[in-house]
């Protein structure tokens, strides 16, 4: 069982106790039954670990796919732990992309369409290493997709540049979630 894993096991009066105190982790298990179930099948914690990322990145949370790959590296192991937080993580950001250039897209292009043009040439040429470099230096996610959103990259080069400069961050984090 999980608990039992971290060294929780019960007392003479029922509750369970992690390293001589009382365990929160346990009490949360026992109030909300649907926890144990969700950490008893790989294929439920995987399907979390798809959707938390891709929520919050799809509504530009920032710092959250640090802890979150942390967490899928320790539950579900460093491998699995990558690719599903990756994929989730990829997904929202493309739904992210998808909507602000929907919906933006149009009201800045008529508000400063001279002056995005040399980005827009710029972009078009180099954007896919220029958005690899601001996803691997760790500039701000919502700023970053909103741009490039904006500007005449296309969405394939965009979810690409977006995968790789995920990738390192998403698996260190979850390597050492999985060590634990």
């Amino acid at each position: 069982m999980f608990l039992a894993r971290f060294g929780a096991d019960r007392g003479t009066d029922g509750r369970y106790r992690l390293f001589g105190r009382v365990d929160i982790a346990a009490w949360l298990f026992e109030h909300i039954p649907i926890l144990s179930a969700l950490l008893a099948s790989e294929w439920m914690l995987g399907l979390v670990f798809l959707v938390l990322p891709a929520t919050f990145t799809a509504f530009g949370v920032p710092g959250v796919l640090v802890p979150i790959s942390f967490s899928s590296g320790a539950l579900l192991g460093g491998w699995e732990g990558i690719v599903v937080v990756t994929a989730g993580a990829s997904a929202g950001s493309h739904a992210l992309f998808l909507v602000t250039r929907r919906w933006m897209g149009g009201p800045v292009r008529r508000r400063w369409g001279e002056a995005l043009e040399r980005l827009d040439s710029a972009m078009a040429r180099r954007g896919f290493f220029y958005l690899l470099g601001l996803r691997l230096c760790g500039a701000p996610h919502l700023l970053v997709t909103a741009a490039s959103a904006l500007s005449a990259i296309r969405a394939q080069r965009f979810v690409l540049a977006t995968l790789l400069g995920f990738l390192p961050a998403i698996s260190l984090a979850s390597m050492a979630g999985s060590a634990i």
